[in-house]
């Protein structure tokens, strides 16, 4: 549905040709998937780079409410439900004396919809537009094309979102796990939060962007229409609707056998929409902009008492078909960020901060080719988090949540027994060392082996704060170095070791499970184990590779 996020990064500009992104509305979708008979999409080896022209000063007008001349801040939206605490913070689309903003700052806004990204760019370095939005993960790219002009810098400020749910990866045929796509023609469109999103899973699958085909086309709807009209892609990373217009098998666009391998429902943290401004406009109206994060951290505490006249007046700027149930359904694909959360989000120690994933894209891009391989920049050159400390140090917001950091359904059951039919997101084999005959290790050892089953289990944390809604399974195995003996001892004492062997591969993944609730603080709840004894080696002649504890995150979506 077009509530849905059918866009890319507004802030990121896929350039084509000259042809830039579009937002489509929901009869146009409907005509792309009909009216293409044949495949007519332009495949390319790699994205194009972003590109701007000019520079300027920013601009802010103003307008005059009952004969108050204010000042006026245009900000452009593409159709997303993300912005809802936008649209209760501003008491609507049009600049007003009851919006937040004023209130807060005497300042108004005006909402505007523009579905080209290339505009909302251009015109924020022009001037226009001293405030717009982007994903965290475009801000190297965004960086790299701003930097040469200081007053273009731009400053992330604040959280509007995480997508929870709005982007995939939907696969055909033999692919069952992120691994199966090693060697497969994968769809994608460029510089877009789904070329990150399809970077970050191949980084955490351990396949490297070269041992797969990585097809880019300009944007979500060409994305669609090559993985429904051409046979030969096998994966497509997209966002909704057309995730699941490929899925559902009432819809035209429906390719049989189609199916989601994750989703940023299980990703729930990764993809996060953000508000930046300018640093010429930071620097010369700082109380404008505190004003607005100020009221943006209000608009998500406001947004439940006012929501039915939010989903009004988004249905009217977006013009969804569906009205404001339409615009309702939005926010089922969306995490609306409040003050605690932006705190979170903003904290370095956090594992899957703005931070981490700053310079998470940053390697992404560079080992992709579309940043230099000189390129080191640093995330606090973008980060502003000045505003956000202010209101801490002065107690502000003490009454919010954090609702996002344990945002696994632990109210919701789940049966084990049916666990193994649920979708795996990620599946990864873990060499960790345990002596001959323990099923225990010292964590804070410092011998060599400890410190990669430090880094080993460093990992599994960060991916258990990534796939936030997610269930783990760490399944215990064992070497298969004495199962001959045995079977030479008799039958008897085959089965006795080799349930033995069963037992002790589970104790060890019981034993990681531990580690990973009291040295890493995961969720218990979240976490459980199997043993597999020898049963199930993967390489009969490297016994090491066989001593590992295989961890599964398995999607309850």
């Amino acid at each position: 549905m077009d509530g849905k996020k059918i866009a890319g990064l507004l802030v990121l500009l896929v350039i084509i040709g000259g042809g830039v992104f579009v937002k489509f509305k929901m009869d146009k979708d409907k005509n792309v998937s009909a009216n293409t008979g044949a495949l007519d999409v332009a495949y390319t080896s790699k994205p194009d780079d972003i590109k701007i022209t000019g520079g300027s000063g920013y601009k802010l007008g103003t307008i005059t409410l009952d004969g108050e001349i204010i000042p006026l801040i245009k900000i452009p939206l593409v159709t997303w439900g993300g912005y809802a605490g936008l649209f209760a913070a501003n008491n609507g689309i049009k600049p007003n004396k009851e919006s937040l903003f004023y209130k807060n700052g005497k300042f108004v806004v005006e909402l505007v919809r523009d579905e080209n990204s290339n505009n909302h760019l251009q015109n924020y370095v022009n001037g226009n537009y001293p405030l717009i939005w982007s994903t965290m993960d475009m801000m190297p790219l965004l960086y790299n094309s701003l930097k040469a002009d200081k007053r273009l810098m731009p400053q992330v400020l604040g959280l509007f979102d995480w997508s929870f749910g709005g982007d995939g990866i939907v696969v055909r045929g033999n692919i069952n796990t992120p691994k199966d796509l090693k060697g497969k023609r994968i769809v994608t469109s460029g510089n877009t939060p789904s070329n990150f999103f399809l970077l970050w899973l191949l980084a955490q699958s351990d396949i490297k962007p070269s041992e797969v085909i990585i097809q880019y086309v300009k944007d979500a709807v060409e994305a669609k229409v090559a993985f429904e009209k051409d046979k030969r892609i096998d994966a497509c990373v997209s966002w909704s609707p057309f995730i699941y217009e490929l899925t559902d098998s009432s819809s035209k666009s429906f390719v049989d056998g189609a199916k989601l391998l994750i989703t940023s429902k299980d990703a729930n943290q990764l993809i996060a929409d953000c508000y930046l401004v300018r640093s010429d406009f930071v620097k010369e109206k700082p109380e404008i902009v505190e004003a607005f994060v100020k009221s943006m951290m209000e608009g998500a505490d406001l947004l439940p008492k006012v929501k039915e006249s939010v989903f009004a007046q988004m249905a009217t700027l977006f013009e969804l078909p569906g009205g404001a149930n339409e615009a309702s359904l939005m926010l089922g694909d969306v995490h609306i960020a409040n003050f605690p959360e932006n705190q979170m989000f903003f904290d370095l120690e956090n594992s899957i901060s703005a931070y981490k994933i700053f310079f998470l894209s940053q390697e992404y891009y560079k080992n992709l080719g579309s940043l230099g391989t000189d390129v080191d920049y640093d995330a606090e050159y973008i980060i502003n988090k000045s505003f956000l400390t202010k209101f801490k140090e002065a107690g502000m917001f003490a009454n919010q949540q954090n609702m996002i950091r344990n945002s696994f359904n632990k109210g919701g059951a789940f049966n084990i027994g049916d666990l193994e039919s649920s979708r795996v997101v990620l599946a990864d084999d873990l060499q960790i060392n345990f002596e001959s005959q323990k099923i225990e290790f010292d964590i804070n050892s410092s011998k060599p082996e400890m410190k990669i089953n430090r880094d080993l289990l460093t990992r599994v944390s960060e991916q258990m704060n990534v796939l936030g809604t997610t269930v783990v399974k760490l399944i215990g195995h064992l070497d298969t170095s004495k199962v001959e003996e045995f079977k030479a001892q008799g039958m008897q004492s085959f089965l006795e070791a080799s349930a033995l062997a069963k037992l002790n591969s589970k104790k060890r993944a019981e034993y990681v499970k531990k580690i990973l609730i009291e040295a890493y603080g995961c969720d218990k709840d979240r976490i459980i184990t199997e043993g597999k004894g020898w049963d199930m080696p993967v390489d009969p002649t490297d016994q090491t590779k066989n001593r590992r504890v295989e961890v599964k995150f398995f999607s309850l979506e």
